[in-house]
């Protein structure tokens, strides 16, 4: 809402005549109401569309334009629109109902004063966020301004975090021998360094605080490339602020460079025919379109374009060819799109593609048309033909978006629902637009409300799988599964409700009541099984929960049961997003001679690249990349390399989801260390598995 008390309102409402009087309520109040009556769904969509509006005031029980579809549309546009429901009476189931749709509130009817109040307290909430996002925009600004600086320097410069390159630019990653700095993500800091040298660097390889004084200082160090050859540098380091994190900056000035004759290492760029990242490029135009969004009001598409199982085919073609198909496959879109588009590639095997001026609807269209263009198309190269398939995920671009970033993920996240949709992980030959929480679901508040009412009236129980050796063990290992008492199951809980509650905070708690019943069974199982051990899962906010460490040890201290007996489970996905809690994790578990599996192994774009940074004991498949193997033996022997390769670095292999008996000598000639699944047996309240029946 502006100064001038000027508003942009919707109203759905049946009665023509009660709309009129909900304005002239408004005007009497002095807000100077712009408004229009919407009798038809359809309209409204329209209307959202073309225009940002500053509320909507809808009848709860309407014939003309049905409640559930306000907020439908509304998510499906990405818009922050503000929606207060006006019931007949007042019905606390109405009201709860109308705070999970996502209304601000749900008003009786002819209470005036109060609605006033309301409408008040909602535009100054729509204007708190208005501001917020323009505060964001900006912070992105200059942090891509930052972004272009460092990677436009002659200079050297790094970003360290706990031990780990956070960011490099490309002077930096070529001193180290790498064409640009996307080698060098991620990648620990002791990898470049010679051996004599980690000893004295360390003070700045360990986690730093935010208020913690590091004094600028001058050091000289040997470095070393990949292809163990030595680098003399001289760096200057400093604490920074980097995306929000206390970080250290290495910088190596560019007169040393030239005194050491520039960069040591010579590096292949026989790059010709490859398109290059251009990262910087779409951060940019996105920050470009959102700034357009917010002073015109438009919206715009973005398309996240992956080509369908990238790493199959470049490792059965090699890189050369691939980047080959590539610049055909960008031909083929620009054929097939306006000329008012703009595409980029964004990573190794993704392109970014912004479509101004369109909408929702029409962003997923075009990226409906490209999927099928694509697949009927045959791509010639030398003397052989391929086909390619595209997944395409779409997320739309207006004023209700702060980053660049977050139309990146939402855009990423519709992908990743069409992998799983197909049960796949890289193969969707279809496009799916970005769409959050449509229709009446849980929000989160009410997600750990429930949660916690089931903790506190204990309708949580745990279920134990075994886990089967196929090469003979002394050990009886079980996996501890967590599901909701069939008699506490509610209506009203979504079928995602376990998933989403491990999306809260709460999660913390339900891993610690987890793991005090585990114990409890565990302490009991061993009096007549000894050799019994449990693979228990903990969430992504228990690997950050610092306090975690300290209360396990406490837990298994008035227990009396040896870390040894428990090997906590972690899954794939959190570690990558938790990286660096995730290896404090496991190097504080294993100071107290605990275990730990990486679990859902194998979905990651390079999932071996994942695990070699980590110092796990056992590592488990996901189960979709069994399922995929009993679809073909094609996938079957993906599934053998994957096996052979965890070999190489003697990981304990546990092949999930098994459910045929002649998968069973396969897996055993693989080498396969550890089975599990419902054909072996379902998971059962008691520990009750016959291991001496194996053989």
């Amino acid at each position: 809402m502006a100064v001038d008390n000027s508003l942009k309102l919707l109203l759905a409402h049946d009665s023509f005549e009660e709309a009129n009087r909900v304005v002239s309520l408004l005007r009497n109040a002095n807000y100077r109401a712009e408004s229009k009556h919407v009798n038809k769904t359809e309209v409204l969509s329209k209307l959202l569309e073309n225009k940002a509006w500053d509320l909507i005031i809808a009848q709860f029980d309407g014939n003309d334009v049905p409640v559930k579809s306000i907020f439908t549309t509304i998510r499906k546009l990405n818009l922050d629109t503000p929606v207060i429901l006006i019931t007949e009476e007042h019905d606390p189931s109405k009201i709860v109902e109308g705070l999970r749709f996502g209304a601000a509130d749900v008003i009786p009817m002819d209470e005036d004063q109060r609605l006033l109040l309301v409408i008040a307290r909602t535009l100054y909430d729509l204007e708190q966020r208005r501001r917020l996002r323009q505060s964001r925009r900006l912070y992105s600004d200059s942090e891509s301004r930052c972004d272009r600086l460092l990677g436009s320097s002659i200079d050297a410069i790094a970003i360290v975090q706990e031990g780990t390159y956070l960011y490099t630019n490309d002077s930096y990653a070529q001193l180290f021998g790498y064409v640009n700095s996307e080698g060098m993500l991620c990648m620990p800091v002791i990898d470049t360094l010679a051996t004599e040298e980690q000893e004295n660097l360390k003070e700045y390889l360990r986690p730093i605080e935010a208020d913690e004084e590091i004094p600028n200082k001058t050091i000289n160090f040997t470095g070393m490339t990949g292809d163990e050859i030595p680098v003399p540098i001289e760096a200057k380091i400093s604490k920074v602020d980097y995306q929000g994190e206390p970080a250290l900056e290495f910088l190596i000035a560019r007169d040393f460079l030239e005194g050491q004759g520039g960069t040591p290492i010579e590096i292949s760029t026989n790059t010709s025919s490859s398109i290059g990242i251009q990262r910087n490029k779409v951060i940019e135009l996105i920050n470009a379109t959102i700034r357009q969004a917010a002073q015109k009001h438009n919206t715009s598409a973005l398309l996240y374009i992956t080509i369908d199982r990238y790493i199959s085919i470049q490792s059965e073609i090699g890189i050369q060819k691939v980047e080959e198909l590539v610049a055909q496959l960008l031909e083929k879109i620009d054929t097939e799109t306006k000329d008012n588009h703009s595409l980029n590639r964004f990573t190794e095997d993704s392109f970014i593609m912004v479509v101004p001026n369109t909408s929702a609807d029409a962003g997923l269209m075009l990226a409906s048309h490209l999927c099928e263009a694509v697949d009927s198309h045959m791509f010639e190269l030398e003397d052989l033909t391929f086909s390619l398939t595209l997944g395409i995920g779409v997320s739309v671009v207006n004023e209700a978006v702060a980053t660049p970033e977050c139309c990146i993920d939402r855009a990423r996240t519709a992908l990743l629902d069409l992998y799983a949709e197909g049960n796949s992980t890289d193969f969707a030959n279809g496009a799916k637009l970005s769409e959050t929480g449509i229709g009446p679901t849980l929000a989160e508040d009410d997600v750990e409300g429930h949660a916690q009412l089931l903790l506190d009236e204990k309708q949580f129980e745990l279920l134990y799988q075994p886990v089967i050796p196929l090469h003979g063990s002394q050990e009886e290992f079980y996996e501890v599964l967590m599901q909701v008492k069939p008699e506490a199951l509610e209506n009203d809980l979504p079928e995602d409700f376990i998933a989403k509650v491990f999306k809260t905070p709460t999660a913390i708690e339900i891993d610690h009541c987890v793991i005090l019943e585990a114990i409890k069974a565990l302490t009991e199982k061993l009096k007549s099984d000894p050799a019994t051990r449990l693979f228990i899962n903990i969430s992504g906010h228990t690997i950050a929960d610092e306090g975690f460490i300290p209360w396990l040890k406490t837990a298994l201290k008035a227990s009396g049961i040896s870390p040894k007996q428990i090997i906590f489970q972690l899954r794939e996905i959190d570690v990558a997003r938790q990286f660096h809690h995730s290896v404090e994790l496991i190097k504080e578990l294993s100071k107290i001679n605990g275990d730990v599996a990486l679990s859902h192994f194998g979905l990651a774009i390079e999932p071996m690249k994942l695990l070699q940074k980590l110092s796990v004991n056992f590592v488990k498949f996901d189960s979709v990349i069994i399922e995929k193997a009993y679809e073909k033996e094609a996938n079957m022997a993906e599934v053998e390399n994957l096996i052979s390769l965890l070999k190489s670095e003697n990981e304990n292999i546990i092949v999930p989801f098994v459910e045929r008996a002649n998968m069973i000598p396969t897996l055993w000639g693989c080498g396969v260390h550890y089975i599990q699944g419902h054909f072996l047996q379902p998971p059962t309240r008691v520990m009750n598995y016959d291991f001496s029946a194996e053989n």
